[in-house]
């Protein structure tokens, strides 16, 4: 069973420092039915395969399908939601732009990949079949898939010109666009991100809404109606849909007894831990341990 536990600042490796290249395929339901905004410093791609899901991209709910290509920049708060019952397959490569030499002083770093890394230019989000470079980027990117997983001889050399190819498409067909810094979505986004990485380093401790609505200076009604307002959902469940994968994810790694794994991921009744388990992913805490293994 494949990991996509949500972390809003993600700490996952993605591939290693010489490649810093992960790729993943996800199925929903079966790998998550909710995927909480996160972010994380490398760029994201991903392909629909099959079905449909709800995508979240800088504040901007979009429902992608079949075929959908989807780009997500560095630094970009996103996340994913089951669609009204309907599953959905996907193929992803998550890398770092240093990959593509951000680190060195060229004119394609400060035309082109530094803008990207320091957000003052984003991707658009979701590219549809019968855009005109469409086709042109779904091959590249689906090659660049293959090269990833079969690794041939000279894989590295091939999969970066792939991406390299790629990021040039996007610029050519008018896929990346300029932000706005003084942009008061994007002070929102800094403050969602404080508020997000609090909960992400106290999760586990019983976590009131005073406390969280102090982290950004915040009375805790405008606390309530600017988290629901950013996020879609209240605090209260964002925080036990981010509790739940992480017992998720103890489950399927350790041995530890339900109980010991409710507890260290927030859970003060077990009783409420095991409901709100089976409401996220349809099947109980044992039950999901005896599935992933």
């Amino acid at each position: 069973m494949e990991k996509n536990t949500p972390d809003f600042r993600e700490k996952t490796s993605h591939g290693d420092a010489l490649l810093p290249v992960s790729y993943h395929h996800c199925h929903i339901p079966e790998h998550f039915r909710t995927l909480s905004l996160h972010w994380h410093e490398e760029m994201e791609i991903s392909y629909i395969e099959e079905g449909s899901a709800l995508y979240t991209i800088n504040f901007e709910p979009v429902q992608v399908n079949q075929g959908d290509l989807i780009f997500i920049s560095p630094h970009a708060l996103h996340g994913a939601d089951e669609w009204q019952g309907y599953s959905m397959s996907s193929q992803s490569l998550v890398f770092h732009l240093d990959f593509l030499g951000c680190m060195v002083p060229d004119i394609c770093t400060v035309k082109y990949l530094n803008p990207l890394l320091t957000g003052k230019r984003r991707f658009t989000p979701v590219i549809h079949p019968g855009h005109p470079g469409y086709a042109q980027m779904k091959g590249c990117f689906l090659k660049a898939c293959r090269i990833f997983q079969e690794e041939a001889a000279f894989y590295e050399l091939r999969l970066k010109a792939l991406l390299m190819d790629l990021l040039a498409d996007l610029y050519a067909y008018g896929c990346v666009e300029n932000t706005n810094r003084e942009d008061g979505s994007l002070h929102a986004e800094e403050q969602l991100k404080e508020i997000l990485t609090y909960i992400q380093e106290h999760y586990a401790e019983s976590l009131s809404i005073h406390e969280l609505a102090a982290v950004c200076h915040f009375s805790d009604t405008h606390f309530m109606n600017f988290f629901r307002k950013y996020t879609g959902t209240t605090c209260i469940e964002y925080l036990n849909r981010y509790r739940l994968a992480k017992a998720a994810s103890a489950l399927e790694e350790t041995d530890s007894p339900v109980m010991d794994i409710a507890l260290e991921n927030g859970f003060r009744n077990i009783s409420y831990f095991n409901k709100l388990f089976k409401n996220q992913f349809g099947i109980t805490p044992r039950e999901y341990r005896k599935a992933a293994r």
